[in-house]
């Protein structure tokens, strides 16, 4: 490091040898009296900012304060340097460095740290002048409370003695304590419970009394949270007054205010949403429910999980059951699906969980989302019904008969065993709608539609093509013969009488026979039932077999 002084001549110091002590007071009385005036800091062994010692020859003006360390000046790519330039400075006596200001991280400056401790018990550090705005204000000293004080009184609650502690906890003088009444300067809600606390502790002498955690303003406007503590010694002749010791708990109060806050904000938005919310701990008891839950469970209170949904089948707890534990032990989220059986008819909710977690990953607790979606799945199973089913007849629609008709095809086991196909035609029904309208006409595939239905088994598929035209798919007939012997039982069945608005018709059908029990598509099997179909119209000989033999059978 080279310091040059225009009077002195110039003293050069070695970066690494120590400084004797002629050379560093010359060194440090050149930077404090350097022109123009430099900026000093005064700071402990540790580098941590110290008050500047009164006999350090510096203006007022230009001390730097504000700060907690020399570190807080300097941007942090200049970190290094400041603290091998303290190090040096420590064992050298004087250190120079070339660093950016925060305050003004453009602007390269050289800083300066002596050992000012034989003269002044400080070390310093030097800094070209940082221009007054953007200089950091000295903080306001901290008012620092004490803990715990304490003062007596005697049975009428007015204070003989406070101790030091006592008077900075209350923001009271000792002479403006004695003789008044803590009681009056309690908080307004509070006052009723140090009413009461205070007469419990007179009609219970020698009993341990309970703190209280009260609220009493101070001198300067704002309330302090004391941690009362009565101790009745009224009989004591030694005493003879009551000993209160009071703790001060603001910090833990406004802690828990502000969390009990934070509870009640989430609360509020709780009950603002339009979904059912509900959280649970690790034991499934509810923390909180919001009002909308209890509306859509049915259920007004309850303290778990299993009272508040008790109105779902018991398949559908058993769900939520497996979802629960699945969630507490891996944490995995579930959404699932729930019945609920109210006074108002059935209802269908989706209920999404997640996991709620501390710090360390554990599951603690979940919380739930419940939405009513009975209109929505009413109206999905409104849609299903319009895309599977024929309106009129309640019959498959022709786009489902011939998937389902496809994948049957498809199955594994159709070699194993038959599927037949019939196809149903009624004979005339363009002369039924035109002798007896359009409304009979639809009266008529109505019934026919049924007719099906009832005569077909719980496995087999019955469709409405379009028209006057039907599907039906006949699973497990083991021959041709077979398939053949129920498409003529059909036919009889269809040839019921009908009443078509007092009109009484004998509905007519020609039906066409496939069977397969190989590797044949949807496409060629209809079209040989279609075949067949038309030539038992054009014979009117009752129903009739595809005359085109399934190829496994030829073999």
């Amino acid at each position: 490091m080279i310091l040059k002084d225009g009077d002195a001549g110039t003293a050069r110091v070695a970066d690494d040898e120590p400084l004797d002590s002629t050379t560093l007071g010359a060194a440090l009385d050149w930077l404090l009296h350097h022109e123009p005036p430099l900026q000093v800091m005064a700071l402990s062994e540790n580098g941590i900012a110290v008050p500047m010692p009164a006999g350090v020859p510096v203006d007022a003006a230009n001390v730097l304060h504000g700060k907690a360390s020399a570190l807080d000046y300097f941007t942090a790519d200049d970190l290094s340097d400041v603290v091998d330039a303290w190090d040096r400075a420590r064992r050298t006596g004087a250190s120079s460095a070339s660093v950016h200001l925060t305050v003004d991280p453009e602007r390269l400056v050289t800083l300066h740290f002596m050992d000012g401790r034989p003269q002044f018990g400080v070390y310093l550090g030097f800094l070209p002048a940082i221009p007054s705005d953007l200089q950091v204000a000295a903080p306001e000293p901290a008012v620092v409370l004490p803990r715990l004080g304490t003062v007596e009184r005697d049975e009428l609650s007015v204070v003989w003695s406070a101790d030091e502690a006592a008077t900075a906890l209350l923001g009271r003088s000792r002479e403006e304590l004695i003789g008044t009444r803590l009681l009056d300067r309690s908080h307004p809600e509070d006052r009723p419970l140090a009413i009461a606390s205070w007469m419990e502790m007179l009609a219970r002498p020698g009993i341990h009394q309970r703190p209280s955690r009260l609220r009493y303003r101070r001198n300067d406007g704002r309330y302090v949270w004391l941690e009362i503590t009565n101790d009745n010694r009224l009989s004591d002749k030694s005493v003879g007054r009551v000993v209160t010791q009071m703790v001060d708990v603001t910090e833990q109060m406004e802690a828990i205010e502000k969390l009990r806050a934070n509870e009640e904000l989430l609360r509020r938005l709780t009950e603002a949403l339009p979904l059912g919310v509900v959280q649970i701990d690790a034991e499934r008891r509810i923390v909180h429910a919001n009002e909308r839950l209890r509306s859509i469970v049915g259920v007004a209170s309850a303290a778990t999980v299993d009272e508040q949904f008790a109105r779902a089948p018991a398949t559908d707890r058993e769900k939520l059951d497996a979802a629960l534990d699945r969630l507490f032990l891996t944490g995995a989220a579930a959404d699932l699906e729930l019945s609920l059986d109210g006074t108002s008819g059935s209802r269908r909710c989706s209920v999404n969980v997640r996991s709620l977690s501390d710090d360390a990953g554990v599951v603690t607790g979940a919380i739930a989302c419940v939405d009513d979606v009975t209109d929505r799945v009413r109206m999905r199973e409104e849609l299903r019904v319009r895309a599977t089913f024929d309106d009129l007849t309640l019959c498959y629609n022709r786009p489902a008969t011939l998937e389902r008709l496809t994948q049957l095809l498809k199955a594994p086991d159709r070699r194993r065993s038959g599927l037949a196909l019939l196809f149903v035609d009624l004979d005339r029904f363009k002369e039924t709608n035109d002798r007896f309208g359009h409304a009979a006409g639809d009266e008529l595939l109505r019934v026919v539609g049924q007719r099906l239905l009832v005569s077909a088994r719980e496995s087999d598929i019955v469709g409405r093509l379009g028209g006057d035209e039907f599907l039906v798919v006949l699973q497990g007939v083991a021959t041709p013969q077979t398939a053949l012997e129920i498409a003529e039982r059909t036919a009889a069945a269809i040839a019921l009488p009908v009443d078509l608005g007092g009109r009484r018709t004998v509905p007519r059908s020609s039906i066409g026979v496939a069977w397969t029990n190989g590797l044949v598509d949807a496409d060629t099997l209809v079209a040989r039932a279609d075949t067949a179909m038309y030539e038992a119209k054009r014979r009117r000989i009752g129903p009739v077999l595809s005359s085109e033999p399934d190829a496994l059978v030829e073999s």
